[in-house]
């Protein structure tokens, strides 16, 4: 007797939310793959057999390895996963792809850098950056790197003082990375699902990607929160606006780069003029890079592009 292709797969997926989460834990596979096809396969029992099914199986998965390899299991899940059933449920009550898309993504950012925040609170302790700063400079001995930079007038102690400042600076941006990672799974399983299940809506065009008008409000948020917490020395509050405008420069660097190769592709726009945008853009990357993120930010308000709004 055999089977067809789709009920492999549709058997399949039901077996990736049963075990996955219990076998992450065993095999210590949790990471960017083994979530990407956990959010497939929510998806794909989810638009198959129903959002029930998919919650069911799901929480199962997740509940069973906590019950027999103890509460200490919780903090090895993953929880982005999870967010993909918000987005079965946008497109089984057919919610503007969109809304359902940004609303989903967030939610996978926001449970991905959940796991982060007690590295946060703790911080690396100072033996630790001890090692990492002296490591380096080893190493930029060793390649005459440190040498080159004597030269340019620092001396060691002050690359020290640098190193140690990007270390705290990396620590403090550690879950926006976390979430912009986990936005991009989702985004890629998204797309993923879209093109397997052949959507009315088609593919999306790059130059065609954007957002809600109300995705704006959060790098407003970001933007209040660093200098309220600069101002009244709110060292948590600051923390969260620094890592909010991370996420919202990365996100609307990319949004920016969809407006500007639409405008780009423009027939109303002179090939002349083109060019000056081009040459213009290389001339001086660093002002290119944030006009980019400032197009993308204000696209989402003003609608360059002039796209239809969905309803």
């Amino acid at each position: 007797m055999f089977i067809s292709d789709e009920t492999a797969v549709n058997y399949l997926a039901g077996v990736i939310l049963l075990t996955f989460p219990w076998l992450g834990v065993v095999w210590g596979t949790w990471g960017f793959i083994w979530e990407v096809l956990m959010l497939l396969a929510v998806f794909l029992v989810g638009r198959r057999r129903g959002f029930l099914i998919a919650t069911v199986f799901l929480l199962f998965g997740y509940v069973a390895p906590v019950l027999v390899l103890g509460a200490a299991t919780f903090n090895q899940l993953s929880l982005v996963p999870l967010a993909g059933l918000l987005g079965v449920l946008g497109q089984q009550r057919l919610w503007p792809v969109r809304t359902t898309f940004f609303w989903s993504a967030m939610l996978a950012a926001a449970l991905g850098l959940i796991p982060t925040l007690s590295f946060v609170a703790q911080g690396f302790d100072a033996k630790t950056v001890s090692d990492v700063i002296n490591a380096l400079v080893q190493h930029y001995q060793a390649s005459g790197l440190l040498i080159f930079m004597q030269q340019q007038g620092f001396s060691e102690g002050e690359v020290r003082d640098l190193l140690q400042q990007w270390i705290r600076f990396y620590a403090l941006i550690t879950p926006s990375l976390a979430a912009m990672s986990a936005f991009i799974e989702f985004g890629l399983v998204f797309y993923i699902i879209r093109r397997w299940f052949k959507d009315d809506e088609g593919r999306v065009l790059f130059t065609h990607w954007s957002l809600p008008w109300y995705a704006v409000w959060g790098a407003v948020l970001g933007i209040a929160f660093y200098l309220l917490g600069d101002q009244f020395s709110w060292t948590v509050l600051r923390g969260v606006g620094i890592n909010l405008m991370v996420i919202y420069g990365a996100l609307t660097f990319v949004l920016g780069t969809s407006v500007y190769l639409y405008l780009l592709q423009s027939p109303k726009i002179p090939r002349l003029l083109k060019w000056a945008i081009i040459i213009a853009t290389f001339l001086n990357l660093v002002f290119s890079f944030i006009s980019i993120m400032m197009f993308g930010l204000f696209d989402l308000v003003f609608n360059f592009r002039r796209l239809p709004e969905e309803t």
